[in-house]
């Protein structure tokens, strides 16, 4: 699969996690890099709801409680 088309702009590795580029790179490796569906912010950018800036990749219960209220 290929890397998400999002990875370069995503406001979550460009700003949030600019000062931790190991942990970065870990996080990449999991939700950028291959499937990126299992990626809570791209699972909330895909059906056009804002993505707060506070959103983790990995914090999928939230994605689906934002999507809920939509």
């Amino acid at each position: 699969m290929a890397d998400c088309e999002k990875l370069q702009t995503c406001p979550f590795f460009t700003d949030q996690m600019s000062q931790m580029p190991s942990v970065a790179s870990l996080m990449k490796t999991t939700f950028c890099h291959g499937d990126k569906t299992h990626c809570a912010r791209y699972q909330v950018l895909m059906t056009g709801v804002p993505v707060p800036a506070d959103l983790l990749p990995n914090d999928v219960a939230r994605a689906q409680q934002l999507l809920s209220h939509r």
